[in-house]
């Protein structure tokens, strides 16, 4: 059975009404939330949606990242995911502070590996909305070119997705841009973020 884009929005127990902002309505800029504790945002996120990113061209589903603190106030990152065939896959790398003025903006290192995993340069990785309790967090950049929906569950509730969504628009993106990720315990495929309106 083929699933559709609304089936795969209601396995993540969402429904996505919002239309994207117009461009009258885009913010100039691209604005991270005020405060980031590492220490209540380390641990396992799974991604829920994202925009299509070159450096995840073989994953196929169940993205997902492990960030630890480390002693030096640099932050370690694991990013996995499952590969066609079920091979798992991933990287590590280390994201520190770029501006002791906001702990909200971090850029992320990685190697190029064999493993099918490539980055030319640092990523700028912003925490532009952030729940409250730490459930779901949105990550975007200047530019808008990268934008990451991560939860700690792959089946975030109604609220959580509401919250999420909100951000993405608050900082003008454009929802269409946005790819829901395939996960076990989540949705069974990955669709536009978008197509569920």
């Amino acid at each position: 059975m083929r699933f559709t884009a609304v089936a795969a929005t209601v396995a993540l127990g969402v429904c996505l009404v919002p239309a994207p902002a117009s461009a009258a309505e885009t913010p100039a800029e691209v604005r991270p939330v005020s405060s980031v504790d590492l220490g209540r945002y380390q641990g396992r996120w799974v991604q829920v949606a994202a925009i299509p990113q070159p450096f995840q061209a073989h994953c196929v589903r169940n993205d997902n990242a492990v960030y630890t603190p480390l002693p030096d106030g640099q932050v370690k990152v694991v990013n996995s995911c499952t590969r066609a065939g079920g091979v798992p896959s991933s990287l590590e790398g280390r994201a520190r502070r770029t501006d002791p003025a906001s702990p909200a903006k971090l850029q992320v290192s990685f190697a190029r590996t064999a493993d099918g995993w490539s980055f030319d340069k640092p990523g700028t990785y912003w925490v532009i909305g952030l729940d409250r309790d730490y459930r779901w967090a949105v990550i975007g950049a200047p530019g808008r070119r990268t934008g990451f929906v991560i939860s700690r569950s792959p089946a975030p509730s109604r609220k959580d997705v509401a919250g999420m969504t909100k951000a993405l628009l608050r900082n003008g993106y454009d929802l269409c841009e946005f790819r829901i990720t395939a996960q076990d315990g989540g949705a069974p495929e990955s669709v536009p973020l978008c197509a569920a309106r």
